[in-house]
């Protein structure tokens, strides 16, 4: 006599369980829905890939938000500070950009001229030098934040730029 609790599974070979059988059932849907569903599995990396896409969104937005022309102003008339709160919330969020593309200021002598360069993981020196060359370290760092605030900005209109 057949249970009709087992009527529903099946055996993972695709034959449906009998209570005769020694095999165990595994599933509760026929092999064929299992065939034709395209399920995937959802691993670790997938739910920290999504919070990370979550918080870069809310990340964007607060800089978006807090980089108005009168703090793009303000830093630039003084880039190397001191900064009020407003102007430090968005001096910190571009100095805590990813290595690979930052930019840094060099010296190229003794009290400058100063240059500015690319950390570019790979090449030679993992550093590549722009051809520009400043007077003084604030106008080279005036030179940063400018670039960086126009990466930022450009990104805003193309999503798939990278700031």
């Amino acid at each position: 006599m057949r249970s009709t609790y087992f009527d529903r599974w099946w055996c993972p070979d695709g034959a449906p369980y009998d209570e005769s059988d020694a095999r165990t059932p595994m599933f509760l849907f026929p092999p064929s829905d299992l065939r034709d569903a395209t399920v995937s599995a959802r691993t670790g990396d997938d739910r920290l890939a999504e919070i990370q896409a979550i918080f870069d969104g809310h990340f964007t937005e607060r800089l978006r938000t807090a980089l108005t022309p009168d703090v793009a102003a303000a830093i630039e008339a003084k880039p190397l500070g001191p900064h009020d709160d407003r102007c430090a919330r968005v001096v910190r969020a571009f100095a805590n950009a990813p290595i690979a593309g930052k930019l840094v200021i060099l010296s190229l002598g003794p009290n400058g001229p100063w240059g500015i360069g690319e950390i570019a993981i790979g090449v030679p020196g993992n550093l590549i030098l722009l051809p520009e060359t400043f007077d003084t370290h604030e106008d080279a760092a005036r030179q940063i934040f400018i670039r960086r605030k126009d990466a930022f900005m450009t990104s805003l209109s193309d999503p798939t730029s990278k700031a």
